[in-house]
């Protein structure tokens, strides 16, 4: 009995063993997934392994009265392709100690009229300069997004599988598009890593505001489950985000025509009145003093 105890628990271990062993890759690439997938500004965990201002940067950004700001920021900074722990000391540094640093500096030389002025412009400038910078970021990878869609189609047609085609993208297309490329070199370390083509795709598709990008994504994923070819669905993509572009131009020449006539109305036509009437006006004082 103690023998027959003995034998079907030593088989138990064995089986256990090499069901550990099977499943170690499996939780080894879940855990580098989980450590890769962990930038969400809305993390609740405080970095361990990093310096002191980065962590006092992290508490900075999660406390509750600069959460929201701070919210905002990053998004315009993840635009650029910076990480998170980027995006929290650039909120730290350029949004709040420099801004400190001025307005004491302004209330110290220019009293409180000029303190005030210099805490307003402080405050403000920095964040509209990041939110600006993450606006043209994003047109950008717009832009940059319909060549990943011709380049996609060409290497398509060849034969190439979605993660070989990004993974040649990668190498080779770097020039064409700078911004772009950090979203498909994240793509690729997931993959890489273990992660799902679907959890791989939204990663490259999370900012709604690159629709190009946006459509891509979620053909890419239509494909991946229904199997469906892609060719004359990217030119689709491809024409209407030349129409968008061509609308988007229209635009902007009709508000330039409207700018130069503004420009014309307050610098020459004043001028022309003033060649215009100016001897008129000369004559007319002459005659008047006589």
């Amino acid at each position: 009995m103690y023998n027959g105890w003995l034998i079907s628990s030593a088989v138990v271990a064995i089986i256990a063993g090499g069901w550990v062993v099977l499943k170690s890759r499996e939780w080894e690439s879940r855990a580098r997934i989980s450590d890769r997938m962990r930038s969400s500004p809305d993390s609740a965990e405080e970095p361990v392994s990093r310096s002191a201002l980065e962590r006092l940067a992290w508490r900075f950004a999660h406390s509750s009265l600069t959460r929201d700001d701070f919210i905002e920021i990053q998004q315009a900074i993840a635009a650029t392709g910076r990480s998170n722990a980027s995006a929290q000391l650039m909120y730290l540094l350029y949004c709040w100690l420099i801004p400190a640093v001025i307005v004491l500096l302004g209330f110290a030389f220019f009293g409180l009229v000029g303190g005030m002025l210099c805490a307003a412009a402080a405050f403000i400038l920095p964040r509209r300069i990041i939110r600006g910078i993450g606006q043209s970021a994003e047109k950008q990878q717009n832009r940059e997004a319909v060549e990943l869609c011709h380049m996609t189609r060409m290497l398509m047609e060849a034969g190439l599988s979605l993660e070989r085609v990004m993974r040649m993208i990668a190498a080779q297309a770097r020039p064409l598009m700078p911004k772009l490329i950090l979203r498909i070199d994240r793509f690729n370390r997931l993959m890489e890593s273990g992660a799902e083509r679907n959890q791989a795709l939204d990663e490259l598709g999370e900012n709604r505001k690159i629709p190009v990008l946006r459509s891509y994504v979620l053909l890419m994923k239509q494909s991946s489950q229904l199997g469906a070819g892609v060719s004359s669905s990217l030119e689709q993509i491809i024409q209407e985000a030349r129409d968008v572009e061509r609308s988007k131009l229209k635009e902007e020449t009709n508000r330039i025509g409207a700018k130069i006539t503004v420009v014309m109305m307050v610098f020459m036509l004043p001028a022309l009145f003033i060649i215009i009437g100016g001897p008129a006006v000369i004559s007319i004082a002459d005659a008047l003093s006589r």
